[in-house]
C-alpha cells in the first residue's frame, strides 16, 4: 500500500514496502519534511519515497504537517465513449471543487461537475480513487484530498465552462485517439485515468 502526493509534477510517495529499492529511498522518521518539500519544488530531487512499517500511521503524521482540504470531482464518460474535461490555466483538467460543510463527497462531486461545466444530465457510476497534492495558498502548506468518481451522461446536454472559476472551455475529447488532454495535464490526472484503465481491464 501506499500514498503519493504530487508537488506539481513530483511526488512523495509514502510506502509500507521494501520489495523495490528505488534510489530516493528514507526512513519517514529520518526525514525534515520541510527540506523534502524544498528540493522537490527546487528540483534538487526528482522524487522521494518514504518508508514506513504502519503506513496509516505515518499518513496520520504527515497530514498534521499541513492544513487539508477535501474536495470530490469525476470523470464524466458520454456514449461516444468520449471524457469531459475543462480548460483552466494552460491545462486540461477534469471538474472537481471544495466539499461544502454538511456535503457527502459524491454530493460534491456531481454539483462540481454541473456547476463547472453547465451540465445536468449525469449520474455516478462507482468511487475511483482519491488523489493528493500539495500546494501553497496565503503563505500556508495545505494538503487537498480529492475523491474522484466515475460519472457517466445520461442525455445530451449543453456545455457551458464556469467563467468565473476560470475556466476558458469545457469539450469532450476522447483520449484514445488524441493523446493532448493527458500530455497537457496535471500527474494526479494521469494517475486517475490508468487506474480507471486497470480497472476496465481487471
Amino acid at each position: 500500500m501506499s500514498y503519493k502526493v504530487y508537488i506539481f509534477d513530483k511526488a512523495i510517495t509514502i510506502t509500507d514496502s521494501l520489495n523495490e529499492s528505488p534510489q530516493h529511498l528514507y526512513a519517514f522518521s529520518s526525514i525534515n519534511l520541510d527540506e523534502v518539500i524544498t528540493k522537490l519544488q527546487n528540483n534538487t530531487l526528482p522524487e522521494v519515497f518514504l518508508y514506513h512499517p504502519n503506513i496509516e500511521q505515518a499518513w496520520t503524521i504527515f497530514k498534521t504537517h499541513f492544513d487539508v482540504i477535501e474536495a470530490a470531482g469525476g470523470i464524466v464518460q458520454n456514449d461516444e465513449n468520449k471524457y469531459l474535461f475543462i480548460y483552466r490555466n494552460g491545462k486540461w483538467d477534469l471538474p472537481k471543487g471544495k466539499m461544502e460543510p454538511g456535503e457527502e463527497p459524491a454530493e460534491t462531486a456531481l454539483r462540481e461537475v454541473k456547476e463547472e461545466c453547465g451540465i445536468q444530465n449525469i449520474s455516478i457510476d462507482h468511487f475511483l480513487i482519491d488523489t493528493y497534492h500539495l500546494f501553497t495558498e496565503n503563505k500556508k502548506k495545505r494538503l487537498k484530498i480529492t475523491h474522484w468518481f466515475k460519472m457517466n451522461e445520461e442525455g445530451k446536454s449543453p456545455l457551458t465552462p464556469q467563467i468565473e472559476e476560470g475556466i476558458e472551455k469545457v469539450e469532450w475529447l476522447d483520449i484514445e485517439t488524441d493523446d493532448l488532454p493527458l500530455q497537457n495535464s496535471y500527474e494526479n490526472i494521469k494517475l486517475l485515468f490508468s487506474d480507471l484503465n486497470r480497472l476496465k481491464n481487471s
